[in-house]
């Protein structure tokens, strides 16, 4: 998963959509090994959706994690949003673009 997050982020920040509906924990060693890996400047953000409680603070943890290990050269954290449904996430996703678009301009 991260090799393809760097192919794809080094050619264009992208957005990033998670069904969490039968997803479990993730294990420590995992989150580290995303958390020292994957570079926020490949990201755009971070849709998940059909979240628990548990999802979230683990979203929250990496993200929190990323924020206090960056040196002040490097870009912010990837923002993450939480939805209810597919449709939602969607719906989102053409937004955040959207305005992305608008900020080109």
């Amino acid at each position: 998963m991260v090799k393809l997050y760097r192919e794809l982020g080094t050619v264009r920040p992208f957005y990033i959509l998670g069904d969490m509906e039968e997803a479990g924990g993730i294990e420590a060693e995992a989150r580290r090994y995303i958390n020292e890996h994957v570079r926020q400047e490949w990201l755009l953000g971070i849709i998940y959706f059909k979240t628990r409680l548990l999802h979230r603070a683990i979203a929250k943890g990496l993200l929190l994690a990323a924020e206090m290990t960056r040196s002040e050269g490097d870009p912010p954290s990837t923002k993450i949003y939480f939805v209810s449904t597919r449709d939602r996430a969607w719906d989102l996703l053409l937004q955040l673009r959207a305005r992305q678009e608008e900020h080109r301009v």
